[in-house]
């Protein structure tokens, strides 16, 4: 192949590509990072490798950023993107994702292919794009922040990745809890009211939830620069099906059942001074009050042109 633009940029930009070994980097994963090297590699750009081990992703992540490239590659799940987004969210240097993970949902907004090859293969004739970000308490997060009951269920999901068997364990102990969670008194602050809603679980987006039926939950727009807050009214048992029901409908802005509102701010109490939290499926746990904000445009990430239209 021809020397020519790459990522978008019209002269050749420096790159790196981030692989998390956690992240099923073992057998067919590194075999991902070969086939990533060499499709780099065809356009005359030779990219640095990091590879962080277990439990050094912080290290890897900070060598990389030292390095200052034009475009990270990064092989991970969402916990390593994330990572590697409040890193170098604000900076010039954008990111091309490689979904490596379980639920892969920001490739899946940015319509990034789930295979690794397929994935490499669009982004390199892809295009430069600025995403919002959002944050609680400052610390970051590129999808969804879930808070309250809902967020301890995350631990079941922890403890079966990567096994089957526990999965399927998992599936059910997660729908049995679901129903015997007891709802939390949550305040919540937007820009324009105030309220108290007793929930079992809050999700903040950062820009809403597409209106559509979908099997996994996705958002046409993410530059809007705002969040979309979903708080389950208390229904009994069933509530927190309702709500995962109205999300996959795609009609949670408008079910009565759940109270939406689109604001650029947002502040969450509770009757305790810590909550756990899920930032894009990584726990967190944060002092209360949660203070909610997004900032619009800070990531620049690499997206694949769209398909051109037929003449």
């Amino acid at each position: 192949m021809a020397e020519s633009g790459i990522f978008g940029f019209g002269a050749k930009p420096s790159v790196a590509v981030l692989a998390n070994k956690r992240s099923g980097l073992g057998g067919r994963g590194g075999q991902a990072v070969d086939t990533i090297v060499t499709a780099i590699s065809a356009y005359g750009v030779y990219p640095r490798l990091f590879m962080a081990g277990r439990g050094h992703l912080a290290e890897a992540i900070a060598a990389c950023k030292a390095h200052d490239p034009d475009v990270v590659v990064v092989l991970g799940g969402d916990g390593t993107i994330l990572a590697a987004a409040e890193a170098f969210a604000g900076t010039h240097t954008a990111l091309a994702i490689i979904p490596q993970g379980t639920v892969n949902q920001l490739a899946r907004d940015l319509l990034i292919p789930l295979d690794p090859a397929l994935a490499i293969a669009a982004l390199v004739k892809g295009a430069q794009r600025a995403i919002d970000v959002g944050t609680v308490n400052d610390r970051a997060f590129l999808c969804t922040s879930v808070i309250g009951p809902l967020a301890k269920l995350q631990r079941y999901r922890e403890e079966a990745r990567g096994r089957m068997l526990a999965t399927m364990v998992s599936f059910l102990r997660t729908g049995m809890k679901a129903m015997t969670l007891r709802p939390a008194s949550l305040a919540i602050r937007d820009d324009r009211s105030a309220w108290t809603e007793e929930t079992r679980g809050v999700i903040v987006s950062v820009n809403p939830l597409a209106e559509i039926v979908s099997r996994v939950p996705f958002r046409t727009t993410l530059d809007s620069g705002l969040l979309a807050v979903y708080a389950a009214r208390e229904r009994g048992y069933l509530t927190l099906f309702k709500l995962a029901a109205a999300i996959f409908a795609g009609r949670a802005r408008i079910d009565p059942d759940i109270a939406f509102r689109e604001t650029p701010v947002l502040t969450i109490d509770a009757q305790r001074e810590w909550l756990t939290i899920l930032n894009d499926g990584e726990i967190r746990r944060l002092r209360t009050p949660l203070h909610f904000a997004v900032k619009p445009g800070a990531l620049r990430v690499i997206v694949p042109q769209p398909p051109t239209p037929a003449p």
